[in-house]
């Protein structure tokens, strides 16, 4: 079942390869698997606040873990994302339709303040969801505003700056000769999201941080 605080099917899948090549500190290119795999996630509906905090979730577990290893594939992920969203589940399509925080007014007002000093009016569009009670619609309107701003600040980044930036994402992918189009340009896009939202220091905006 899909649910309506899941954004567009492109945001969906960018941020997911964005936020999968932060934590691993390298560029990522989808394979097959990984791909069917958040197809599959975004037909069943699990919001993108879930699928990035289980992210962290297994990143933050193996760091602190003795025996270290690569996380090479979103396959890894797979049931920390589905224990997740057992947990969190009613709290998104269920009874309980109501902000979890006991001061969501609070959380918002931090939202807005750390990216106010980037942008007034994206900080002033977060401090007004507080009239708002419902997650989902909180949390959609939250993703809305991040993938904008994120855009917004790319586009006003000095040419040179930005060159430089997209020069180092093709270089660290390096021979992409049998990536067909759409597939490299999606890369492209979810790490140029990455970069931006590392220069400027953004956090995700979402409840549930």
């Amino acid at each position: 079942m899909r649910h309506s605080n899941i954004p567009s099917v492109s945001d969906y899948f960018l941020e997911i390869e964005s936020h999968f090549a932060l934590r691993r500190n390298t560029p990522f290119i989808l394979s097959a698997k990984d791909w069917a795999l958040m197809q599959q996630w975004h037909a069943d509906g699990v919001p993108l606040p879930v699928v990035i905090e289980a992210i962290d979730t297994v990143f933050e577990r193996n760091e602190t873990s003795g025996r270290r290893k690569t996380i090479s594939s979103l396959s890894y992920c797979k049931h920390a994302v589905k224990d997740l969203w057992t947990e969190r589940k009613e709290l998104y399509v269920g009874d309980a339709a109501i902000t979890p925080e006991a001061n969501p007014e609070a959380l918002l007002a931090e939202l807005a303040d750390a990216i106010a000093p980037h942008d007034d009016a994206t900080a002033i569009a977060v401090r007004e969801l507080a009239r708002e009670q419902s997650v989902p619609k909180i949390e959609e309107r939250l993703l809305e505003l991040e993938a904008a701003l994120i855009e917004k600040l790319a586009a006003a980044l000095p040419p040179d700056e930005l060159a430089e930036m997209r020069g180092a994402i093709t270089r660290a992918i390096g021979d992409a000769s049998k990536l067909d189009e759409k597939t490299r340009a999606r890369t492209e896009a979810a790490n140029l999201r990455r970069l931006v939202r590392d220069r400027y220091g953004l956090p995700r905006l979402t409840l549930f941080g």
